[in-house]
């Protein structure tokens, strides 16, 4: 059963090449398919194949020049998007990445949020900020100072136990926490000291890059010049016009007008 139907598949498509190539080459399915007839229809052949070559270089050439148009916009885009980001970055810097976290604690690059088990979250702005460190008889103490000396106390119980059993925070973990907040801090002191000017960079950037279409331009120019070159090519003309000498003199031989 199998080889009557690879068979049967081998012959349709026989008859389909054959129905091509007569549709191609009409007149008699001699002259389109015999060997002895090849010259015959060599000038028609010839003819198709240059057309369709050089259409092919168009083609190609035009899209090439149409993806790259499309590669200069998206990079526009995202620079844009980018610069906009940017500004919009510094206008409200929000809470930043998050850095870190220690209990009730997270520290992001430019707030304090301390969240306790119970009650609603309390930020803290970094900038300013002064950070002490206590220990005592049960439990290490972090103590968050605002800019108006208003402080903020978080508790860590002391580490008891040992393995799984475990609970509470060692000094070191509590200490290289209060350090990190330190270092924000400190970084935060120096990024708002900067920020006015950096704000002012980032909108003349900005303005600089919404300004500036060159690569969009060069690139609108470039598929623009390549359509209107292979539009008006001569050589695309001359091998058209040869194709439709070929398909007239197939007309005069056959009585039958063969597609481009």
């Amino acid at each position: 059963m199998a080889y009557v139907i690879a068979v049967l598949f081998a012959a349709a498509l026989a008859g389909w090449a054959v129905h091509v190539r007569a549709r191609k080459f009409p007149g008699s399915l001699a002259l389109a398919l015999l060997p002895r007839h090849a010259e015959d229809r060599r000038p028609l052949a010839q003819a198709r194949a240059n057309v369709r070559s050089l259409e092919e270089i168009a083609r190609s050439e035009e899209s090439a020049a149409r993806s790259a148009l499309a590669l200069a916009e998206q990079n526009r885009e995202r620079d844009l998007r980018a610069a906009g980001q940017r500004v919009a970055g510094l206008e409200k810097p929000g809470r930043g990445k998050r850095l870190g976290a220690l209990g009730e604690l997270t520290l992001y690059e430019h707030t304090l949020v301390k969240k306790p088990p119970t009650g609603a979250a309390c930020t803290l702005q970094l900038a300013g900020l002064r950070v002490r460190f206590e220990s005592g008889d049960s439990a290490y103490y972090l103590y968050v100072l605002e800019a108006d000396g208003n402080p903020e106390r978080t508790d860590y119980p002391r580490r008891t136990g040992e393995g799984e059993e475990a609970k509470g925070f060692t000094e070191d973990r509590v200490r290289d926490f209060a350090d990190a907040v330190q270092r924000a801090v400190a970084r935060e002191n120096a990024f708002r000291a900067t920020l006015p000017e950096q704000l002012k960079q980032a909108q003349r950037d900005r303005e600089l890059l919404e300004q500036d279409t060159e690569a969009v331009d060069r690139a609108r120019e470039r598929h623009a010049e390549i359509q209107a070159r292979h539009k008006d090519s001569p050589r695309l003309a001359e091998a058209r016009a040869e194709l439709e000498t070929a398909r007239l003199e197939w007309r005069r031989h056959t009585g039958r007008m063969p597609p481009p």
